[in-house]
């Protein structure tokens, strides 16, 4: 019964492994094991052979059991196949072949590479962290070739591979990764949308990025593009905060730090506003005209937004159009321009209910990832923790 229980601990499978002897000192547990005869199957003939030609032992490394490690002594046998007389060592479940430690200690390494760094997964169970690397680098994650009804698709900050951002590709349905590309270029998003099959695929959600259409357009032909409502709402926020600034150069120093602290409370919807920030809102329009028109329109955009609907948004954002083409603000032209370029895709976001959201909180547990490991510049390590964090996540939600 405790030689069974021994044998679970250490995550042994094999059923002809049994202990030994059990032993330890200051440091570590030791635990010897051995192997009962079984017929085995010759590799190179396959005939079934239990003759013996001789033994080895094999020193393997265990889990950490009460903060000490273990230490696994593994006497092997080498057996003989008599039909073509080859040699070969049995077959194991618990340790792969060419490697120091059971398949049990792998697996959970590599869970932990999941939640955290390799450092602190190869810490916690007690191997070195070049091992780790060497165990993950190996480890292959499929990616899917049949891509979904609606896309969403997004750039990062990964600083890998030589390429300052990349670009993550996802299923905005059922808010699932689909693959990482290793850059932002046209090309590589062209080659990798042609490399799979399209046939499903409806929709597109994107920010306002110009590469990312033309490829998307060269790929896919015609498909419907959604512009992400966040990404086009913020230039608005931006076009008044420029504003914000170029007031703010021409104050004395107390009214440019009160000016700069606050932003926010420009940028904050009317209706949510206090009273008290209602006054503090008119004392800062009163310092200069040009900041009090960028205000009205940011307010005028912002009711637009969030009061739209599919039959009201065209109409509405005519409206705004006109206005920011009647002002005199250079940063709320700019909008216009944009939004004219993007108008259509602007349209669709009232029309369905898709976002880069999802992506969105995507590339935040991305910038965690790295920030926890230092940064990781090799980039199929730093794709394969993305998907490799995202294949843990839903084992662990079942």
């Amino acid at each position: 019964m405790q030689n069974h229980f021994i044998i679970e601990m250490l995550g042994i499978e094999d059923k002809h492994v049994d202990v030994w002897e059990v032993s330890s000192d200051s440091g570590k547990f030791w635990v010897e094991l051995y192997t009962k005869v079984k017929k085995q199957k010759c590799p190179f003939c396959g005939n079934r052979t239990k003759n013996i030609h001789g033994y080895r032992t094999q020193t393997i490394q265990g889990p950490i059991v009460s903060n000490k490690p273990v230490r696994i002594s593994l006497k092997k046998r080498r057996y003989v196949c008599k039909a073509c007389n080859h040699t070969f060592y049995e077959k194991l479940q618990m340790v792969e072949r060419y490697q120091r430690c059971t398949r049990s200690i792998q697996t959970t390494a590599l869970t932990y590479t999941a939640v955290g760094s390799f450092t602190t997964a190869a810490q916690l169970t007690g191997m070195s962290s070049q091992r780790l690397l060497r165990i993950y680098d190996r480890k292959e994650i499929k990616t899917r070739k049949v891509l979904p009804r609606a896309l969403a698709i997004d750039e990062f900050k990964g600083d890998a591979g030589g390429e300052r951002f990349q670009t993550v590709i996802a299923d905005v349905e059922n808010k699932e990764i689909v693959d990482v590309l290793p850059d932002r270029k046209v090309d590589t998003i062209k080659a990798y949308l042609q490399s799979c099959d399209t046939s499903n695929v409806e929709i597109v959600v994107m920010d306002l990025s110009k590469s990312f259409k033309q490829a998307i357009r060269k790929a896919l032909g015609n498909p419907l593009i959604i512009a992400d409502r966040f990404h086009f709402m913020r230039q608005v926020y931006w076009a008044l905060d420029e504003v914000r600034r170029e007031v703010q150069r021409d104050l004395e120093k107390k009214d440019r730090i009160y000016m700069k602290k606050s932003k926010k409370l420009l940028w904050k919807s009317t209706y949510k506003l206090s009273e008290e920030e209602r006054e503090k809102v008119n004392q800062l329009l009163q310092v200069d005209p040009r900041l009090e028109e960028a205000y009205n329109l940011k307010n005028k955009l912002d009711q637009w937004f969030k009061e739209s609907n599919e039959k009201t948004a065209t109409q509405g954002l005519e409206e705004c159009l006109m206005e920011m083409k009647d002002s005199n603000i250079e940063s709320f032209h700019r909008v216009r321009k944009t939004f004219e370029r993007w108008k259509q895709e602007i349209l669709h976001s009232f029309m369905y209910p898709f976002n880069n959201g999802y992506i969105e909180g995507v590339n935040n547990t991305i910038k965690v990832a790295k920030r926890m490991s230092y940064g990781i510049k090799n980039f199929n390590r730093l794709k394969k923790k993305i998907l490799w964090r995202q294949e843990v996540r839903k084992v662990l939600a079942r």
